[in-house]
């Protein structure tokens, strides 16, 4: 099988070309993003094609990257979008996760401009065996070993990674038989970065002692993520009969095994957004919870949650739920027709239908009862949910847990609301989806237009 064949049958297994819509590709000029841009091209109508590409300013090669994406998308017929990472916005220390933190921004925010399904990267088989190492040298939890995920949900729609079983010296050999052009990256010898001393030593060593290991490290993956998938949805089951209202019945917690309270444990305190816990915490956890002699008790978690023991019940409690009471009173009333600022190069406004902007970009449309105005732009809250289209709620914090918004960020994230609270838009990010009646007659019903708009 070529390797334009193999990268069709993994799309057809996502569904990939069951949708028309644009598709927005990440093009860094490196071989492997150029080989899946090439591929691309031959697998769907070029016209549906994105080309996004960060310059992060950090090399003089920067800009001859940029000139030479310009060229080949004008060359190709392309559209490019093109997002400048100033020297000035760089931070002192931890450059690395900003970078990609910056990047991923840009490539929801291009998604959402160009209404796009999917966003597809350039990951290799080569980069999910570096990530699988480093994992298990840092240390942590069994899920952050399954590495890299070929399919993830991204600003509301899918992230995919076709090459993620493909190895990197594929890639070359495919761009040298395509007579390919692309750029490399000085910057991916310097051993001062962990990533490049896995890249550059520990995992070819590990491909000298077996050729195979590449392909082993991809079915090692597979085999976690399915076991991983199976075993969220065995405690999801548990848990549904020992839990009422998010608090945790004791008696049915204490009849299983104590590997199985672990897991049990693990998994009811991530469904409210509680990370980061070591094993000696999950181990003093259980022990708090079996412990007949102190019927209540208190211990403190991470991001300032308490766990919270009474007689036969458990549950959480947040010690910042004051504070975010208080952001309710800073509120600002969005008027129909105001623009504000999304970002250095977005604004947004809200608008009814017979005053929609020209040439504006629109991003949502709500129908909604006259009492759900006026809306309210705010900072988001600990309890603040998005309804889903499956009937179901998405915390706020989840989404931009999993946009990888950094926690600095999130204190200053906002969101779009109704009169009621009920939360439209994390803004940047994600929407609600609202049943089109919204429960309102026709004729009492106001159609609400949330727009983007290009700044000059």
């Amino acid at each position: 099988m070529n390797l334009q064949q193999q990268i069709k049958r993994r799309l057809t297994g996502h569904r990939f070309f069951e949708s028309a819509a644009p598709l927005v590709v990440a093009v860094s000029g490196g071989v492997d993003s150029m080989v899946l841009l090439d591929v691309m091209q031959q697998l769907v109508d070029p016209g549906r094609l994105i080309v996004a590409h960060v310059n992060h300013e950090l090399r003089k090669q920067s800009q001859q990257e940029e000139a030479f994406l310009k060229s080949y998308c004008q060359k190709h017929q392309l559209k490019l979008a093109v997002r400048h990472w100033p020297i000035k916005e760089h931070p002192q220390t931890g450059i690395e996760d900003a970078a990609r933190t910056m990047r991923y921004r840009f490539f929801a925010q291009t998604m959402h401009a160009h209404q796009a399904d999917f966003l597809l990267t350039a990951h290799h088989a080569n980069d999910q065996a570096e990530t699988m190492l480093m994992k298990m040298v840092r240390g942590g939890q069994l899920t952050a070993l399954a590495g890299i995920e070929d399919e993830r949900p991204f600003a509301g729609k899918t992230l995919l990674r076709p090459l993620l079983t493909i190895p990197k010296d594929r890639l070359y050999e495919y761009a040298n038989m395509h007579q390919l052009t692309w750029f490399e990256d000085n910057t991916n010898q310097d051993l001062a970065l962990t990533r490049n001393r896995f890249r550059n030593l520990i995992v070819p060593a590990m491909i000298k002692e077996n050729p195979r290991f590449l392909a082993h490290m991809t079915v090692w993956h597979e085999q976690l993520s399915d076991l991983l998938a199976f075993s969220q949805n065995s405690l999801a089951q548990l848990l549904a009969q020992m839990t009422t209202a998010n608090q945790l019945q004791l008696a049915k917690y204490r009849q299983q095994p104590q590997s199985s309270r672990r897991l049990l444990m693990l998994q009811w305190l991530k469904n409210q957004d509680v990370y980061d816990l070591t094993q000696s915490q999950l181990m003093q956890i259980d022990q708090l919870l079996n412990d007949d002699k102190k019927p209540q008790q208190i211990m403190q978690l991470p991001n300032e949650h308490w766990l919270v023991k009474q007689y036969d019940v458990c549950w959480l409690k947040n010690a910042t739920k004051k504070v975010d009471n208080s952001q309710k009173k800073s509120a600002a009333v969005v008027e129909l027709g105001q623009w504000h600022e999304i970002n250095d190069e977005l604004t947004f406004g809200v608008f009814s239908k017979d005053q929609l902007p020209k040439d504006a970009i629109v991003l949502a449309r709500f129908k909604l009862r006259p009492d759900a105005l006026p809306l309210r732009l705010r900072s988001w809250q600990k309890d603040d949910r998005l309804r889903l289209k499956s009937g179901g709620h998405q915390k706020v914090r989840r989404v931009l847990i999993n946009d990888k918004v950094p926690q600095p960020q999130r204190q200053e994230q906002l969101v779009l609301t109704t009169a009621a609270e009920t939360v439209l838009w994390v803004v940047g990010h994600k929407f609600s989806w609202l049943d089109e009646s919204s429960g309102a007659a026709e004729d009492q019903e106001c159609q609400i237009i949330v727009v983007a708009q290009r700044k000059c």
